[in-house]
């Protein structure tokens, strides 16, 4: 009997790869699985043969316009895994107990498992907002240890949530598997042993490694100029056909792997293969396998670089790499031939290498990257900005997530707006994807301050609170140095100068300086710019680009004239009344 294949469409990767592990351990031998995120689902990657489980109902509009009419869906449901209940179990009956969740429905369904399975406690349901009461005596958790209070201690984190029975027992319906529900049951309680521990975390490994090359320059967002920069330099070396290996450096989810598949692209190997892999937590064996091949008693594996041919091999999270494959690594793009494992056989390396990384030099210095291979990758790389160095392109963003999951629709207060452009995106783009798609989903029409996830909302109120006495600080550093006002007309010349997307050096800046009065030696300015450097309120970048605002900068310098026009006012207020 041939086996169907069930898609399993998540918004989060992190979650994703939870319950396709759960799904593997359940119904592996049964049906063939893939999970795909909500970003890269296309119209061709379900067919009619096929069944879809979607994470939650939220994102089932989107899905069902990019599936066949007739595709059944399942529509997942959650709860607990019983197994990382046992720290509530021992505890004295009666403990008042905060529960924390990403959201209020997440929070609500969390509490409501709780209360049915470990009933002995109290639960309270975490607001962001509200005063959280001193009675509370634990913080439960499910894998979202990230969101809670720094304050609270008694932390129990009991795990990500796991579909639930009834879930697979509505997709063993729709497979119409014979499967008795005790075998079910066991089954799923084996699943919740293999996944147990707190802040679990699994490898998707049922991706194909053969991936397609699906993005163009044309789908990434370039208004700002270090992101016009960074895809200029990109096509410049794509189409170089001396090129045989190219560097992509970046924070994580700024969008390397799109820059890959784009380079691959726009070169004239743009018909012939494109295959990627990740060498993060991969056995040495493995990865060494996968790369190279092996000839084994007689029986030949292909590696990437013969897959690939004449086309391209992308090797994301290279640092990753044991140390001794980095050094062989070295070698093949040295020699530019390697061998299989097993044999001394001597192949040509025919295909373009692109590597990835987010890990930066100053891991060089630890022993964890081999000099060579650093050095030779180096030669022609190109850096991906983070988010915060693109605030110009944030507009578009937003618009371009919109129209790719389908609501252009929707709209944001403007506090919402202002309040996401000065977030600090640790994983820029793809955590702005997941926010947006996230608030795409709750139907409400603006999206206020209130419709953000909670831990945005955290973040948020801490701000408000944080924004003061940073703002203070950085004010009380300038002023040892004596020059608060020279310092802020310095930065305000820079963000005058950002808005036009131009950097200055230090010559560019004097000359603008003395065109507003200020007259400085060169002397002074090299000491009023180290200072702004040192409070990194700007930013300095290599060569003849120049020196800009930084985001912090930009903030800070916001603050300032919000808090001097509110001075002048008060004053002003003075001078009437007396």
């Amino acid at each position: 009997m041939e086996l169907r294949k069930v898609n399993i469409i998540a918004i989060q990767e992190r979650y994703l790869d939870i319950i396709t592990k759960q799904v593997k351990e359940i119904l592996g031998d049964k049906i063939i699985i893939n999970s795909i995120t909500v970003k890269d689902l296309q119209k061709n990657t379900v067919t009619n043969e096929d069944i879809v489980v979607i994470s939650n109902s939220q994102i089932k509009g989107l899905v069902t316009q990019l599936i066949p009419e007739n595709c059944p869906i399942v529509i997942a449901k959650r709860d607990i895994n019983y197994t990382n209940t046992k720290k509530l179990l021992n505890l004295p009956p009666g403990q008042q107990i905060l529960v924390v969740n990403d959201n209020k429905s997440n929070t609500e369904e969390t509490v409501q498992s709780l209360k049915e399975i470990v009933f002995e406690h109290n639960y309270q349901a975490y607001v962001p907002e509200e005063t959280i009461s001193n009675t509370v005596d634990y913080i439960v958790t499910p894998g979202e240890q990230h969101l809670l209070p720094k304050s609270l201690s008694n932390v129990i984190d009991i795990g990500y949530r796991l579909l639930s029975i009834s879930t697979f027992e509505e997709i063993i319906d729709l497979l119409e598997i014979n499967y008795q529900r005790t075998q079910i049951i066991k089954r799923y309680f084996k699943a919740c042993v293999s996944l147990s521990g707190n802040g679990v975390t699994q490898t998707n490994n049922n991706k194909d490694i053969r991936n397609v090359a699906q993005y163009h320059f044309e789908d990434i967002i370039a208004v700002s100029n270090p992101m016009k920069d960074a895809v200029a330099l990109a096509k410049k070396y794509s189409r170089n056909e001396t090129i045989s290996h190219i560097h992509i450096d970046g924070e994580t989810g700024t969008g390397k792997s799109m820059f890959a598949q784009a380079i691959h692209n726009y070169s004239n190997l743009a018909e012939l293969p494109f295959i990627s892999t990740s060498c993060v937590s991969k056995p040495f064996d493995h990865v060494e396998k996968e790369l190279f091949g092996s000839e084994i008693d007689e029986e030949i594996s292909y590696g990437l670089f013969e897959l690939a041919k004449y086309g391209t091999v992308c090797i994301k999270d290279v640092w990753d790499l044991p140390l001794s494959l980095q050094k062989r690594l070295y070698q093949v793009l040295k020699t530019g031939e390697f061998s299989r494992l097993a044999s001394s056989e001597v192949i040509p390396l025919q295909s373009r290498v692109i590597t990835t990384s987010s890990k930066n030099s100053r891991e060089l210095e630890k022993g964890l990257i081999c000099s060579d291979l650093y050095r030779l990758l180096t030669k022609y790389s190109l850096e991906v900005p983070a988010l915060a160095e693109r605030l110009e392109d944030f507009s578009s963003l937003i618009d371009n997530i919109k129209q790719r999951i389908n609501r252009s629709d929707i709209l944001f207060t403007n506090e919402v707006i202002d309040y996401l452009k000065s977030h600090d995106w640790e994983r820029n783009v793809k955590e702005l994807y997941n926010v947006i798609t996230y608030l795409a989903f709750l139907e409400e029409a603006p999206i206020g301050m209130d419709s953000l996830p909670f831990y945005l909302r955290s973040k948020a109120n801490e701000k408000k609170f944080n924004d003061i006495e940073i703002h203070t600080k950085i004010i009380s550093k300038i002023e040892e140095h004596g020059f608060l006002d020279e310092s802020i007309e310095i930065l305000n010349t820079f963000y005058e100068g950002k808005k036009v997307y131009n950097s200055y050096g230090r010559k560019a800046l004097k000359k603008h300086l003395e065109k507003k009065g200020l007259s400085l030696s060169e002397q002074q300015l090299r000491m009023r710019l180290e200072v702004l450097q040192e409070l990194d309120l700007t930013i300095v970048r290599q060569g003849r680009a120049g020196t800009t605002i930084s985001r912090k900068g930009e903030e800070f310098l916001k603050g300032y004239f919000k808090n001097k026009i509110t001075r002048e006012s008060k004053e002003l207020d003075l001078k009437i009344v007396k």
